[in-house]
C-alpha cells in the first residue's frame, strides 16, 4: 500500500556561521521577531523551516558519509576533481583533518538552533492567535525536541564531545562560544527531552499522507529512545539501557502492528507488517512513505527541495558524459569467484543483494568491479540484478535538481534489529564465558528472542522457492555461540540497512560492547590531561573495516586503534574561534596539518 506523497513550500530563512553554533540570522530588530511569532500559521512555517533544515544537501552528505564511507560500506570514486576527492579519500583512509569538509557540525546545529527558536518563542502565539490551541504548541514541541534530539545523537555519535545547548540565537553580534560537554550528559539531556516529547507526540494515526512519516511522530520518537539506549548500553554495558531499548522498541513494533492495513503483507496479526520480499524494493524506495517506514527527509523534487546530497553521492556529481557518483559499494558487495560476502554469508539468494546495488564493468585499482548503488537511486524496480551476473542496465535516475528521493531515518526492520542487538547485548552481560573448572554458560532465552527477529527480517528477503528448499536461517547454527549470534545481528543490519548511514554506528556499539574503561562521564581532552590510557578498539571490529582497504587495512586499523580516533576530529575552524573548544586527542590542533594518506 502506498502512502501518497504530497509536498509542501518551507519557508527558508538566511543562514549565517557564528563561532560553534551556527545560527538563524532574522532581522536584527526586536519588533520585527516579536511580529513572527503572532499566529498559529507563522509557527508552523518556523516547524517548517526547522524539517526542512534536515533536508539540505549538506546534512544528507554527512549522514552519508559518517554513516557509511567510515565503514566497510563504501569506497570513493577515484576520478572526483577538487578537495572532495582529498577530503573522501582521507576519511576513508582514516586520516581525516580538522580542515575536512565533512568533519564540520555547523548544519547540525543549524537545524539545533531552530528548534530551539521554535521552542523559545511559540508561546507567544497562544495569545495572540485563538486558534493556535495549547494542543498544537504541545505538538510543535514535541517535534521539536526529537528532531533536536536526533541531531545531538548524531553529533555525539560523530564528534563525541559537543557543545550542548538549549538557548536560541536570534542576532548577528551575540557571541556563541560554548564549552563541550560530556557524551553522557548529552545523552541523558537527550532522553529527558524524548521522554517529555513522548507525552505529546503526535500520533502515527493523525494523518494518512507523506506525514505519517515526515514529522516525527510518537513511533519515531521511540524509535530515536530505543536507538540512544542502545547505544549507551553498548557503551557503558548496561543491562537497564539494554532493557530501555527493548521497551521502546516493542512499543514502535506494536504500534506497526495495530496500524496494518489488511491486504497489505502479512495476513497474520501475529507477522511483522513487512512488505514481501520482492516488492520492499519498489514500497521502500521507488514509491517511499511505506507502511513500514518511520520517518523519512522529505522531497519534492524543486529546484530549493531536492536530494543533492543523495544525488552527488550515490547517483552522479555531475551531468554529461561519464556520470559519476561520489562513492561506490566497496568490494565486499561484489562478484567473484569467492562467496559475496554480504549477501551469501547466510543465503544463497536474497532480494537484498540482486536490488541495492548494480555492476558497472569499470577496474579499479584492486581488480573488482565497480559497484555502484541503487538504493535512493534507482527509481525503476527493472532490470533487478542476478547474483551470478556481472551486467545489468544502469538506473535511469541521474544528476538532477529535481531528484526526489526522500532519505529514510527509521523504519520497522531497522527497529526490528535494534531490539534483537538489544537482547544479544543482555546475553552477552549474563552469558559466563568458559573456564578451565566450567562450561559456558549462555543465556539461550535472549539468544532466541535475538535469533528470531533475525530470522522474520531475513524470511522476508528471501523467494518463496529458497525458502520452501531450506534456504534459511537455523537456530542450530547460532545457539551454542553467543558471539556468534551477535554477529549474525550484525551481519543482518548490513544486509538490511546496507546504504542506509547506519553501518559505522553498528560497528561502533561493535566494538563499545567488547571494550573496557572507556568513560562517557568526561570529555576526551579531560581525560588526556590526566594521562588516562584510552581503550583499544575491539579487533574484529578492525578486521570488519580492513575488509574494504586490501593492503592498506592494516595501516587504516592502526589509526582507529583506540576510542578518540573512531570520532571525528573537531571542526578547525570551531576551535580557532572558541578558546573554550578542545580538540580530540590525537588529531592536530592547529594549522600545521600533515597529510599523509
Amino acid at each position: 500500500m502506498k502512502i501518497m506523497k504530497k509536498y509542501i513550500s518551507m519557508m527558508v530563512t538566511s543562514l549565517l556561521a557564528v563561532s560553534c553554533v551556527d545560527t538563524v540570522i532574522l532581522p536584527d530588530d526586536k519588533t520585527v521577531d516579536e511580529d513572527m511569532w503572532k499566529s498559529k500559521a507563522q509557527v508552523q512555517q518556523n516547524v517548517n523551516e526547522a524539517y526542512r533544515s534536515m533536508t539540505t544537501e549538506n546534512v544528507v552528505s554527512r549522514l552519508i558519509v559518517w554513516g557509511g564511507l567510515r565503514s566497510d560500506e563504501l569506497i570513493p570514486a577515484t576520478s572526483i576533481p577538487g578537495t572532495v576527492s582529498e577530503d573522501l579519500t582521507e576519511i576513508n583512509l582514516a586520516n581525516t583533518q580538522p580542515d575536512n569538509t565533512y568533519a564540520t557540525w555547523a548544519d547540525f546545529y543549524s537545524v539545533i538552533n531552530k528548534c530551539n527558536l521554535v521552542l523559545n518563542r511559540a508561546s507567544r502565539a497562544l495569545s495572540e492567535d485563538p486558534s493556535y490551541t495549547d494542543g498544537d504548541y504541545r505538538s510543535d514541541c514535541s517535534q521539536m525536541l526529537a528532531l533536536r534530539a536526533l541531531c545531538y545523537f548524531y553529533l555525539v555519535r560523530n564528534f563525541r564531545d559537543v557543545p550542548y545547548t538549549t538557548e536560541a540565537y536570534m542576532d548577528a553580534t551575540q557571541v556563541v562560544d560554548l564549552p563541550q560537554s560530556s557524551p553522557d550528559y548529552v545523552l541523558a539531556q537527550c532522553i529527558s527531552d524524548l521522554e517529555t516529547a513522548e507525552k505529546d507526540a503526535l500520533s502515527p494515526l493523525a494523518f494518512t499522507d507523506w506525514r505519517k512519516v515526515g514529522y516525527m511522530t510518537r513511533d519515531g520518537i521511540d524509535a530515536l529512545l530505543a536507538d540512544i539506549y542502545l547505544w549507551r548500553g553498548s557503551v557503558k554495558h548496561s543491562a537497564e539501557d539494554y532493557e530501555q531499548a527493548i521497551f521502546y522498541s516493542d512499543k514502535v513494533i506494536a504500534s506497526k502492528k495495530a496500524q496494518h492495513v489488511n491486504g497489505y503483507g502479512p495476513s497474520n496479526e501475529d507477522e511483522y507488517p513487512l512488505a514481501e520480499g520482492y516488492d520492499m524494493f519498489d514500497e521502500l524506495f521507488v514509491w517511499q512513505n511505506a507502511e513500514e517506514s518511520i520517518y523519512e527527509l522529505q522531497y519534492a523534487g524543486t529546484t530549493t527541495n531536492a536530494n543533492m546530497g543523495v544525488c552527488k553521492h550515490y547517483g552522479a556529481y555531475k551531468s554529461g558524459n561519464n556520470i559519476e557518483p561520489y562513492l561506490y559499494a566497496s568490494n565486499i558487495f561484489g562478484f567473484g569467484a569467492t562467496t559475496n560476502a554480504v549477501y551469501r554469508s547466510s543465503s544463497t539468494d536474497d532480494w537484498r543483494g540482486k536490488m541495492n546495488t548494480y555492476a558497472k564493468e569499470i577496474s579499479l585499482t584492486g581488480g573488482f568491479d565497480v559497484l555502484e548503488i541503487r538504493k535512493f537511486v534507482c527509481s525503476t524496480l527493472s532490470n533487478i540484478r542476478d547474483l551470478n551476473s556481472k551486467i545489468e542496465t544502469k538506473p535511469s535516475t541521474v544528476y538532477s535538481n529535481s531528484y526526489k528521493q526522500n532519505f529514510i531515518i527509521y523504519r520497522l526492520t531497522d527497529v526490528m534489529l535494534m531490539k534483537a542487538e538489544a537482547l544479544i547485548g543482555l546475553a552477552l552481560l549474563n552469558s559466563k564465558a568458559a573456564t578451565d573448572q566450567e562450561e559456558e554458560v549462555l543465556d539461550l532465552e535472549h539468544m532466541r528472542q535475538a535469533f528470531d527477529l533475525v530470522d522474520a527480517v531475513n524470511q522476508r528477503a528471501k523467494p518463496a522457492s529458497s525458502i520452501a528448499a531450506g534456504d534459511v536461517l537455523k537456530w542450530g547454527t547460532y545457539s551454542t555461540s553467543v558471539a556468534q549470534m551477535e554477529e549474525l545481528v550484525m551481519a543482518e543490519r548490513l544486509r538490511e540497512l546496507a546504504f542506509e548511514g547506519k553501518r559505522w554506528y553498528d560497528l561502533m556499539r561493535y566494538s563499545y560492547r567488547h571494550m573496557n574503561n572507556v568513560d562517557y562521564t568526561t570529555t576526551m581532552a579531560e581525560q588526556d590531561e590526566k594521562g588516562v590510557a584510552f581503550a583499544a578498539t575491539y579487533k574484529p571490529m578492525l578486521d570488519l573495516i580492513k575488509r574494504k582497504l586490501g593492503s592498506k587495512g592494516d595501516a587504516v586499523a592502526a589509526k582507529i586503534g583506540t576510542e578518540p580516533r573512531l570520532y571525528m576530529p573537531i571542526p578547525l575552524r570551531e576551535v580557532r574561534l572558541s578558546s573554550l573548544l578542545k580538540q580530540t586527542p590525537g588529531y592536530s590542533s592547529d594549522d600545521n596539518i600533515s597529510k599523509q594518506y
